[in-house]
C-alpha cells in the first residue's frame, strides 16, 4: 500500500510540479480507486494526508490563502457507457426515483476558479487549491475581460464558479512570443492558464489571452433558480459565458447518445476538452445525494478515450534529462491528435521498447489524452517490409560517453556523471524555470547558445555573466542583454523553497520543496537535517529523505550550494521570525483596497517578517484591517465588528518605515 500511495504522490507531483503526467487520467484513476480499496479493507494502514482523501494541489503558498464557503471537490471520472449507467442506477438508487433528468456539458480544459460578487461587484477570486482551501488570486482575475467587474441586472450577493482557459489559437500565439525570446513553451492551454494564474505580476497576467466560462452558482436557491438550465441562463444574464448548447436529457440514455454526438462536435471547438461534465438538472437534490470526501455525488465527468492514430518512426533518439534519466523518444512523421501536431512520442525506457519491439520505419499508433505526453501505444507488425532497424540502447552516454548505469530497483537507465554536458544544460534550464529561480528570458534556445559560446558550464556560472558578453551573441543586443543580466542578479534572494526546487533533487517537487524550507527555516538547516528529521516530515517519507540526504551530502550537491553561494545568491527563509517590540507581532491582520507604496505581496512579507499574519478575511478573532485606496465591505464588517482599523502611513510606522 505505501508503494502504491508513493507512486500516487510522484504521479501528483509529476501533473502540478513538473507539468509532465507520464501516465494518462484513466490509469492515475486505476491507481487511485486501487488505494481507495486498499484504505477500504485495511483502514489502520491509511496514512495521514493520503491522496484519496484530498483534491488537486494545495495552496501555492505564493499568494493569501482563502478558505471556500462551499467545499470545491472534484468530478469522480469515468470512461465508458457503462459506467454512466452505473451512476444513473447508483443515482436514482440513493433518490429512490425512476427516471432522472441531467444536463451535459463540455468539460473544458483549463483551471477551476470561484469568483464572490458583493452587491454585485466583483470582490474575490480564488483557486480550488485543495478543495477545501485555495489561493487570492484576485488581482490576476481582475484582468481577464470574461469575468464582469460588475454584474448586469441588479446588485446580487452571489459566487460563481467556472474555468480559465486558452483557446487554441492563443496558445499557438502566447507560444510564437515564447519562442522570439527564447522562453520555455507551454506544453498545452492548461499548463499555459495554470502557469499565467499563478504569475504575482497582474500586468504580466493582463498581457496573457485568458478567458473564463462560468458553469455553476454557489447556493442558486437563494436566487430562485431550480434547475442547472435556469442557472447557466441566469449566468448568461449576468454576463458570463457559459455553455449555450446545454438541454435537458431525459434518463441516461439521452446523456450517452449525447456524449457520443459531443465527442465528435469536440473536434470544431475552438478549445480544449477531454471529456463531458453529466450533472443532475434538478438543483434541489443536491443536498440530498450529498458528497463523498472528494466528490459530489451529484455528477460525473465522462473522460473522452484517449485520441489514437497511425504515423511511422523515422528515427529513435536518447534525451538525458537533468537527473541523469536517458529516455527513448521515437521521431514520426507529423499527426494531429488532441489539438496538437504530434511529432515526437516517447518510448519511456529500455523495457518498454523490449515489449514493444519498435524498430525504425515501423507503423504504430501513437495515443495522446488530455496532458499526457504523446506515447507509442503498439506496432502494426503485420506491415512490416523486413526494412525497418531494431533499437539498441547504447552502453554509454550519447551527450557525454560515459557508461549508463541501470539500479537495481529502477527501470530508469541513467548517465551518472555530474559534468554530463546534456544534464548541465537541462539543469540550468530548470533552475531558471519559471517555479524555480524564475529567471526572465532564460529558455533552453538561450542556455544552449551560452553554453555553446563556453559562457556557462555551470549554474553558478551564470552569475558571472556580463552584459558585454552577451551584447556580442546572436538574437542578442544591449537592451536584451542588460535585461537577461538584470533578471538573473534578481533572483538572487529568491526564498528558499524556490531555491530548494531550483536545484533539482530527485524526487523534490515544489510542494516538498517548501515543506523542507517551513520545517528547517534556513538552507544551512535544511542542508544539516538528517535523514530521519527528512522523513518526518508530511509528504516526504522514506525515499524522499534518502534522496535528499544524499543530494546534501554528497559532493556534488555540496559544490552546487557552495558555488551559488559564493556567486551571491542568498535564498530569503519562507517564516521569519519577528522582533520582540514589534507592534505587529502576534497580530492577525487583513488587508483591504489597494496600498500606494507596497503591492499586496509585499505588504503581506513584511507584516509577516514583522510577526504578524495575514488572513484573507475578516472575523472576530482579526486584530487589525489595513484599509488602502477603495477598500470595501472588509472595512464595513471590520467597523460592525469594533475590528481596529487602519491606514497605509500607520502600518508603514508600525513596521518601522514611517515618520
Amino acid at each position: 500500500m505505501a508503494r502504491l500511495r508513493r507512486a500516487i504522490e510522484e504521479h501528483n507531483r509529476l501533473y502540478y510540479d513538473e507539468a509532465a503526467p507520464i501516465i494518462s487520467d484513466e490509469e492515475y484513476d486505476r491507481l487511485l480507486r486501487r488505494l481507495g480499496e486498499l484504505e477500504a479493507e485495511y483502514p489502520d494502514l491509511r496514512a495521514a494526508g493520503s491522496p484519496t482523501g484530498h483534491v488537486g494541489e494545495r495552496p501555492t503558498g505564493k499568494f493569501e490563502t482563502v478558505v471556500h464557503s462551499v467545499a470545491m471537490l472534484s468530478l469522480d471520472n469515468t470512461y465508458s457507457p457503462d459506467d454512466l449507467l452505473e451512476f444513473d442506477a447508483r443515482t436514482r438508487k440513493l433518490l429512490r426515483v425512476d427516471r432522472l433528468d441531467y444536463v451535459a456539458e463540455f468539460k473544458l480544459d483549463g483551471v477551476a476558479v470561484t469568483l464572490a460578487y458583493r452587491g454585485g461587484a466583483f470582490e474575490r477570486g480564488a483557486t480550488r487549491g485543495d478543495g477545501r482551501a485555495g489561493d487570492d488570486i484576485t488581482a490576476n482575475l481582475r484582468t481577464i475581460r470574461s469575468i464582469p467587474r460588475r454584474l448586469a441586472g441588479g446588485a446580487v450577493d452571489v459566487e460563481v464558479r467556472g474555468e480559465v482557459y486558452l483557446r487554441h489559437a492563443d496558445l499557438e500565439e502566447m507560444n510564437e512570443r515564447q519562442r522570439a525570446v527564447g522562453g520555455r513553451l507551454f506544453a498545452n492551454p492548461r499548463n499555459a492558464a495554470a502557469g499565467s494564474l499563478k504569475l504575482l505580476d497582474p500586468a504580466e497576467v493582463k498581457e496573457r489571452p485568458l478567458r473564463f466560462t462560468a458553469y455553476q452558482i454557489v447556493a442558486p436557491g437563494a436566487l430562485g433558480i431550480a434547475t442547472q438550465i435556469e442557472a447557466l441562463g441566469r449566468l448568461r444574464a449576468f454576463g458570463f459565458r457559459a455553455d449555450e448548447r446545454v438541454k435537458r436529457l431525459r434518463g441516461i440514455e439521452a446523456v450517452i447518445d449525447r456524449c457520443r454526438e459531443m465527442q465528435e462536435e469536440r473536434h470544431a471547438l475552438p478549445f480544449g476538452t477531454d471529456g463531458v461534465v453529466v450533472k443532475v438538472n434538478d438543483l434541489a437534490l443536491y443536498d440530498r445525494l450529498g458528497a463523498t470526501s472528494k466528490s459530489p455525488r451529484w455528477g460525473i465527468a465522462y473522460k473522452f478515450p484517449a485520441e489514437r492514430k497511425t504515423s511511422v518512426i523515422r528515427k529513435i533518439v536518447l534525451q538525458v534529462g537533468r537527473t541523469g534519466a536517458v529516455t527513448p523518444v521515437a521521431e514520426v512523421d507529423p499527426v494531429h491528435l488532441a489539438g496538437t501536431i504530434v511529432r515526437r512520442a516517447t518510448l519511456h525506457n529500455e523495457e518498454e521498447v523490449r515489449r514493444l519491439d519498435a524498430r525504425v520505419g515501423d507503423h504504430v499508433w501513437i495515443e495522446k489524452s488530455g496532458e499526457i505526453i504523446p506515447r507509442i501505444l503498439s506496432v502494426e507488425v503485420a506491415k512490416r517490409t523486413g526494412s525497418e532497424k531494431p533499437f539498441r540502447f547504447p552502453a554509454s552516454c550519447p551527450a557525454c560517453a560515459e557508461p549508463l548505469q541501470r539500479a537495481a530497483d529502477e527501470v530508469v537507465i541513467r548517465c551518472e556523471n555530474p559534468a554530463c554536458g546534456a544534464q548541465v544544460r537541462a539543469r540550468i534550464v530548470h533552475y531558471a524555470s519559471r517555479n524555480a529561480m524564475d529567471i526572465e528570458g532564460l529558455g533552453i534556445k538561450v542556455v544552449d547558445q551560452l553554453a555553446d559560446e563556453g559562457l556557462v558550464a555551470e549554474i553558478s556560472d551564470l552569475y558571472r555573466l556580463r552584459r558585454e558578453d552577451l551584447a556580442e551573441l546572436d538574437r542578442f543586443g544591449d537592451k536584451s542583454a542588460e535585461n537577461l543580466v538584470r533578471a538573473i542578479e534578481g533572483s538572487k534572494p529568491r526564498p528558499l523553497d524556490r531555491f530548494l526546487f531550483a536545484l533539482g533533487i530527485r524526487h523534490v517537487g515544489r510542494t516538498t520543496a517548501r515543506q523542507l524550507a517551513l520545517r528547517f527555516g534556513s538552507l544551512e538547516a535544511t542542508r544539516e537535517a538528517s535523514e530521519e528529521a527528512l522523513a518526518a516530515i508530511d509528504a516526504v517519507g522514506p525515499v524522499i529523505a534518502r534522496s535528499a540526504r544524499q543530494f546534501f551530502g554528497g559532493a556534488q550537491g555540496r559544490r552546487l550550494i557552495d558555488s551559488l553561494l559564493a556567486a551571491g545568491v542568498r535564498p530569503a527563509p519562507i517564516e521569519k521570525s519577528a522582533a520582540s517590540g514589534s507592534p505587529l507581532r502576534g497580530k492577525k491582520v487583513v488587508l483591504t483596497g489597494t496600498l500606494s507604496s507596497l503591492s499586496r505581496e509585499e505588504a503581506r512579507e513584511r507584516i509577516e517578517t514583522a510577526g504578524g499574519k495575514v488572513l484573507s478575511s475578516i472575523s472576530k478573532k482579526t486584530d487589525l484591517l489595513v484599509a488602502g485606496e477603495a477598500a470595501g465591505s472588509k472595512k464595513e464588517k471590520a467597523e460592525e465588528l469594533g475590528i481596529r482599523v487602519i491606514g497605509e502611513e500607520e502600518l508603514l510606522v508600525m513596521l518601522g518605515e514611517g515618520a
